[in-house]
């Protein structure tokens, strides 16, 4: 009964729609009413996925032709079954979004590709879109945006030492790569998936390479929190992707596109858009030394010797004033404030071990052309690192993935029957 009840829901919604479908386009409103699929007995009618198709279609700049909509289809199915999902959790928490929110962020749409709302939506319409598709996608996004904060966001708690890691990588890349980067994925919840999945992500490949719109694309099928900015991961640094996603960018040319990339999460598609070496601007250390001295030709016993002095004394170093005092008792001449120093005319060796330093604590031992010195960093300027656009990324980063997690785990509760 529930069942019917649903699919009659459904259906008086859809003849509704499909009155004004045949306004725009009497041809083609035949066949409409069957179903493509049925997620926890609601409907997704083959309407549903005309009108979506045809968007996708008109996002991406992909011409309007049945090849299209064929080699389509069933990745905006794909994408209409998970939306289903959501607005079903959403509904079940009993969250819900305005009408207004709705609007207004279709209206930001329209700016954005330099149109008023008006003639918005003239031209979906001039495709044989209904205004509706589009307000029931950016719906759909909204809702479940909403309901990752209130179920996850009190969930992540981003500790200060994740920031320190974060900030010790960024400086210890300073000189280095970094790469400007978009990404597509498609996520897989189980090896049974694997090959569909890759086709569906070739498919997505051939169809960038011949010309539609990457960023559309993303917005329309990637899984990732990125998407809802057309994928764009912004400047990455060395290191911060996964080892098979970093592999492969190394690989790459500015424009250059790779992919299907096989990770743990699913597959992903890359847009090399642009690279840089960091620059190190006029970023500075006050930098203090506690130098064991060695003659150029020391021994390899002196030398040790040298380092194991060093090692014992490190743990003892407790910021600026304690190694001022153990530097004038135990160091040699050279030792003590070696005044402020700008990181871009050190040499190479020397800002890979200060560059990761932080404040106060004092490094490993290192050998230098005068002996074996600890070095110790007092304060940093200029270095342009804002600890809270940090965290608020940290954030995004861990909400993205619960929200797959959570994506998936209604995914495998749910009964899906494709029809299609």
């Amino acid at each position: 009964m529930k069942r019917l009840i649903s699919y009659a829901v459904t259906t008086i919604a859809l003849v509704s729609s499909l009155a004004a479908w045949a306004q725009l386009s009497p041809g083609l409103a035949q066949n409409t009413l069957r179903a493509a699929a049925v997620v926890n007995d609601e409907v997704i009618s083959m309407f549903d996925l005309a009108m979506r198709t045809r968007l996708a279609i008109l996002a991406s700049g992909l011409g309007n032709s049945p090849e299209a909509h064929n080699r389509l289809q069933r990745q905006v199915l794909r994408s209409l079954i998970d939306e289903r999902l959501q607005l079903q959790e959403a509904k079940r928490l009993e969250i819900t979004v305005d009408k207004s929110q709705t609007e207004d962020t279709v209206s930001r749409l329209a700016q954005q590709n330099n149109m008023s709302r008006e003639q918005f939506f003239a031209l979906l319409k001039r495709n044989d879109i209904l205004p509706k598709a589009l307000l029931d996608q950016v719906r759909g996004e909204l809702t479940w945006r909403r309901v990752v904060q209130r179920r996850l966001r009190p969930t992540v708690d981003i500790g200060e030492e994740e920031i320190d890691e974060v900030i010790a990588r960024i400086r210890s890349s300073q000189g280095r790569m970094q790469r400007r980067v978009s990404e597509i994925l498609l996520g897989v919840d189980s090896v049974l998936q694997d090959d569909d999945v890759r086709r569906t992500a070739e498919r997505l490949v051939e169809q960038i390479r011949g010309g539609a719109n990457f960023g559309a694309l993303a917005r329309q099928f990637s899984q990732s929190a990125t998407a809802s900015v057309g994928g764009d991961l912004g400047w990455i640094e060395e290191g911060q992707l996964p080892d098979e996603l970093s592999d492969e960018l190394a690989r790459m040319r500015p424009g250059e596109l790779a992919g299907p990339i096989p990770t743990f999460g699913g597959f992903y598609i890359l847009l090399l858009r642009d690279q840089r070496r960091v620059s190190m601007g006029n970023a500075t250390v006050n930098l203090k030394q506690l130098l064991f001295a060695l003659p150029p030709d020391a021994a390899a016993d002196q030398l040790e010797q040298a380092r194991s002095k060093a090692a014992e004394l490190q743990p003892r170093i407790e910021g600026c004033e304690s190694f001022d005092a153990l530097a004038e008792e135990h160091g040699s001449p050279g030792s003590g404030d070696l005044g402020t120093l700008k990181l871009s005319e050190l040499p190479e060796d020397l800002r890979r071990v200060i560059v990761p330093l932080p404040v106060g604590q004092a490094s490993a031992p290192i050998r230098v052309a005068a002996g074996v010195s600890l070095l110790l960093v007092c304060s940093r300027k200029d270095d342009g690192i804002d600890r809270e656009k940090i965290r608020n990324s940290l954030i995004g980063q861990r909400l993205d993935m619960l929200a797959r997690r959570y994506l998936r785990d209604l995914r495998r509760a749910a009964t899906v029957d494709i029809r299609l």
